[in-house]
C-alpha cells in the first residue's frame, strides 16, 4: 500500500515541543506508531496523555490503524494532551533546573555586559524602512534588529505598525512624477517619530516599486524614472541614512519580489530555526522543510517555493538564496498583468474586442442592478493587452448580470491557457512549473478576498467555491448591504471577478487540487508580522549591512543552552549549497 502524508500541528503546553510536522507513513500503522514517529522527529519523550485529534478535534483511539481512524492522505491532525498536562518536576528537581538556569543566565549576562562595554560605544540596535510602492498603494514598514548579526544575516523583527501613504499607488503620478516624493511625508514624519532620534542618522531607508511600477516602465519610461527620482530627492533631504540611490529606490523585479516573500514566509514560521529577540507569538521550531508563498497583487501574482527535485528546475525558474550561512534553492515565477487590478481591466477589454461596434456590455462577474461607465483609457493597458480593440468609442457601459458560472468560464477561457506545455510539468500559459508540494502561505489580495467572504485562515475547496457562488449571486442591492469595510466598499463590485479569479488561478492554473487546497493558509499575519516581501528585502540586504560586535545573540544562546538542559535537538532544516 502506498503511503500518505500527514500534516501534524502540535497544540501542546509551551514547554513542550511546538509547531508543524509534515510525516510520510503507512495507513497500515497506528495512530500510536505515529504518536512515536512525531516523538522520534521532535526530540522528545513520549508521553501516555499525548493524542492526536481530528480536525473536527475528537480523540484517535492509540490502538487503531489510521486507515481505520479515516486518516488519509494530505489529513491534517492536531496533537494535544489528553490530560491536564505533564506532571510537574518535584520541588527538588526543580530547584536544581532553577539554580542551573540562573547561572547560565549570569554567565550570559556578564559575556554580554563585557561585549558591549569593549565595542567602542557602537550601535547595539539598527533601523530600516522600507516602502513598499505597490500598484494600488504604499505602505511603509520599520524593522529592527540586534547590531549583530547571525552568520551574516541580521535577525530582524518588525517594529510598530505599518504605515499606509495617503492616496494611490506611485504609478498614479504618471502625469505629475515631481509630486511623488512629497506623498510619502506622512509616513517619513511618522519615522521619524516612531525611531530613537538619535538613530535616525543611522536608520536605512528604502523603496521597492513593484509591478505596477514594472508596468509604466515599459510604456512610459520616462515618467517611471522622473517618479522615482522624486522619492530619492525626499530621502535625500529625510533624517534617514539614504545610500545608493539607484540601489535603495528601484524597481524591483518579480523574481525578487517572490523570493523576497518565500524568505518572510519562512522565517516567521521559524524555518530556519532563527528566533528574533522580543519577537511575540513566533512559532517554535518547525518540521516543516520551508513554506511556499503565494503573492496576489493589483498588477501581478507570483509563486515561490521549494519543490521535491530541484535538480530538473530550469535555470529560469530557479533561483538560489543565502540566508544564516545556508543556500536554499527555489522554484519562483511572477506572472505580470495577472495581479487583481489588471485582470478586471483585462475582461472588460476582452467584451469589448469580441462584441465590436458596441459600447454597452452584460457583464457576468458585476451584480444585477450595477451600472458603470468607463473611459478607454481606464481599461486597456498597452503593457498588458496588446490587441487592437477596433472601436473609435472612448467609453463604455456595463450592465451586471451576476451568473458567477458564466463570469468563472469567462475568466478560465480568456486567460489560461490550459494544456501548452514543452516542459514535464506546467501551470498555464506554457510557463514551466514543478508539482505544488509542502505548506502555502497566500497573501495580499488572496486573503482580503478570502477575508471579505467571511473564511477563516484555511478552509476547502467546496467551502471557498460555495461562498464564491453565494457571492456571485447577491444583486446590487443585496450587495451593498453586505458586512464590509471602507476600503473594501470602493470596490465592492469586483469581488465576485476577484474571488472566480483566484479560484481558477488556484486550482486550474497552479494545480491546487481539493486534497493540496487544504496546504493553503490564507494569511495577513504571522507572528504580528505583516506578510510580504519588505522583511525578506531587509534580510536579503543584511548581508551587505556593517557588521556589528560578534556576540551570538541572547535569545540564540539561552534556547541552545536550554535545548542541551532538556536533551532536545532540534530537527535540521533541509538546505542545498
Amino acid at each position: 500500500m502506498e503511503e500518505i502524508e500527514v500534516t501534524v500541528q502540535s497544540s501542546l503546553s509551551s514547554d513542550e515541543k511546538r509547531g508543524r510536522f509534515r510525516i510520510r507513513v503507512s495507513p497500515k500503522i497506528t495512530v500510536g506508531d505515529l504518536l512515536k514517529l512525531l516523538c522520534r522527529e521532535a526530540g522528545t519523550s513520549l508521553h501516555k496523555d499525548y493524542c492526536l485529534r481530528s480536525k473536527e478535534h475528537g480523540i484517535l483511539v492509540r490502538t487503531e490503524t489510521l486507515a481505520a481512524s479515516n486518516v488519509q492522505d494530505g489529513t491534517f491532525l492536531h496533537w494535544t494532551s489528553s490530560g491536564l498536562g505533564r506532571k510537574c518536576l518535584s520541588w527538588r528537581n526543580q530547584y536544581c533546573l532553577f539554580a542551573a538556569v540562573s547561572i547560565l543566565i549570569g554567565i550570559l549576562g556578564i559575556v554580554v555586559f563585557c561585549s558591549i562595554r569593549f565595542k567602542g560605544g557602537s550601535h547595539q540596535q539598527s533601523f530600516a524602512i522600507v516602502f513598499d510602492a505597490g500598484s494600488s498603494h504604499t505602505s511603509m514598514f520599520i524593522y529592527v534588529w540586534e547590531a549583530s548579526k547571525l552568520n551574516g544575516t541580521a535577525v530582524a523583527v518588525q517594529y510598530g505598525q505599518k504605515c499606509d501613504v495617503d492616496g494611490e499607488g506611485l504609478s498614479d503620478f504618471e502625469e505629475e512624477p515631481d509630486l511623488a516624493g512629497e506623498s510619502l511625508h506622512n509616513c517619513i514624519d511618522e519615522a521619524e517619530k516612531m525611531i530613537p532620534k538619535a538613530e535616525h542618522s543611522h536608520t536605512l531607508i528604502y523603496l521597492g516599486a513593484t509591478a505596477g511600477m514594472r508596468l509604466m516602465s515599459q510604456t512610459n519610461y520616462r515618467a517611471a524614472n522622473e517618479i522615482l527620482e522624486s522619492v530619492r530627492f525626499t530621502f535625500q533631504i529625510s533624517p534617514f541614512k539614504f545610500v545608493d540611490p539607484f540601489k535603495s529606490v528601484r524597481i524591483i523585479n518579480g523574481t525578487e519580489e517572490g523570493c523576497f516573500s518565500w524568505i518572510t514566509s519562512n522565517y516567521v514560521t521559524n524555518a530556519f530555526k532563527v528566533t528574533p529577540p522580543g519577537a511575540p507569538g513566533m512559532p517554535a521550531y518547525t518540521i516543516v522543510p520551508t513554506i511556499g508563498a503565494m503573492d496576489l497583487g493589483g498588477a501581478s501574482t507570483e509563486i515561490t517555493f521549494v519543490p521535491k527535485n530541484i535538480a530538473i528546475i530550469p535555470n529560469d525558474y530557479r533561483k538560489e538564496l543565502q540566508l544564516f550561512g545556508h543556500i536554499y534553492t527555489v522554484y519562483t515565477y511572477s506572472y505580470l498583468c495577472y495581479g487583481v487590478r489588471e485582470v478586471a481591466k483585462l475582461m472588460f477589454a476582452h467584451l469589448i474586442k469580441s462584441q465590436p461596434g458596441k459600447t454597452e456590455f452584460s457583464h457576468p462577474c458585476l451584480p444585477t442592478g450595477f451600472r458603470e461607465s468607463m473611459a478607454y483609457n481606464d481599461i486597456v493597458n498597452p503593457a498588458c493587452y496588446h490587441e487592437d480593440l477596433n472601436t473609435t468609442a472612448k467609453s463604455f457601459i456595463f450592465i451586471g448580470t451576476s451568473n458567477g458560472d458564466e463570469c468563472y468560464n469567462s475568466i478560465l477561457n480568456t486567460l489560461f491557457k490550459i494544456g501548452t506545455c514543452e516542459y514535464s510539468s506546467c501551470s498555464f500559459n506554457g510557463i514551466y512549473q514543478p508539482e505544488v508540494t509542502g505548506p502555502f502561505y497566500a497573501f495580499s489580495s488572496f486573503y482580503h478576498v478570502s477575508s471579505f467572504l467571511n473564511l477563516s485562515e484555511s478552509f476547502t475547496l467546496n467551502e471557498f467555491t460555495d461562498a464564491m457562488d453565494y457571492l456571485c449571486s447577491r444583486t446590487w442591492a443585496e450587495l451593498q448591504e453586505w458586512p464590509a469595510t471602507t476600503k473594501q466598499r470602493e470596490n465592492l463590485h469586483l469581488f465576485c471577478l476577484k474571488a472566480n479569479y483566484i479560484h481558477t488561478l488556484l486550482f486550474q492554473g497552479y494545480k491546487f487540487t481539493n486534497n493540496l487546497w487544504k496546504s493553503i493558509n490564507f494569511v495577513e499575519k504571522v507572528s504580528l508580522t505583516e506578510i510580504g516581501w519588505t522583511l525578506g528585502f531587509v534580510l536579503n540586504e543584511s548581508i551587505d549591512y556593517p557588521k556589528g560586535h560578534s556576540v551570538e545573540l541572547i535569545s540564540s544562546m539561552i534556547h541552545r543552552a536550554d535545548s542541551h538542559l532538556c536533551g532536545v535537538h532540534p530537527h535540521r532544516l533541509d538546505t542545498y549549497s
